[in-house]
């Protein structure tokens, strides 16, 4: 399975879930800011979003953890997970508070572990993540009036 197949499937995950824990009306795949983190797949429920992590190999896995936002813990997302092919990464591995979701060759997804709430995340880079989509969808500048019918620039 590919980076971008595990990033899919989990994308469908967070969108079709019936648990509210996962469940997350809007979905963001490989989405890649100007500057900071670019999560594989970031779900927005509210204002608890989720990060998932993909990773198809364990090198992949182990160089994770070398990320700066990793090393000081205050990444994006109030629940981060880890997704990946089943049994390559272990709960005994995974940093304190991250939560596991394997993969098997059918695409369905086995929550092996939940998170628990991250307190202390990057919020300045989560505004640029909003900012950045805002801006693709809208162009650079944009009045968005909810009040009248059509939006003109």
């Amino acid at each position: 399975m590919t980076h971008r197949e595990l990033c899919e499937i989990g994308a469908r995950f967070l969108i079709k879930s019936r648990n509210w824990h996962f469940r997350c009306p809007y979905v963001l795949i490989e989405f890649n800011p100007i500057n900071g983190e670019s999560p594989d797949v970031y779900g927005l429920n509210h204002c608890n979003p989720r990060l998932i992590e993909v990773k198809v190999n364990r090198q992949d896995f182990i160089m994770d953890r070398q990320k700066q936002h990793r090393k000081e813990g205050n990444g994006i997302g109030q629940f981060r997970y880890y997704l990946c092919p089943e049994k390559l990464i272990f709960i005994d591995e995974l940093p304190d508070k991250w939560g596991l979701l394997w993969c098997n060759e059918k695409g369905k997804i086995e929550v092996i572990k939940l998170s628990e709430s991250f307190d202390k995340r990057n919020f300045y880079q989560e505004l640029i993540i909003m900012q950045s989509v805002i801006r693709r969808l809208a162009g650079k500048q944009y009045l968005l009036d909810f009040r009248i019918k059509s939006n003109k620039k």
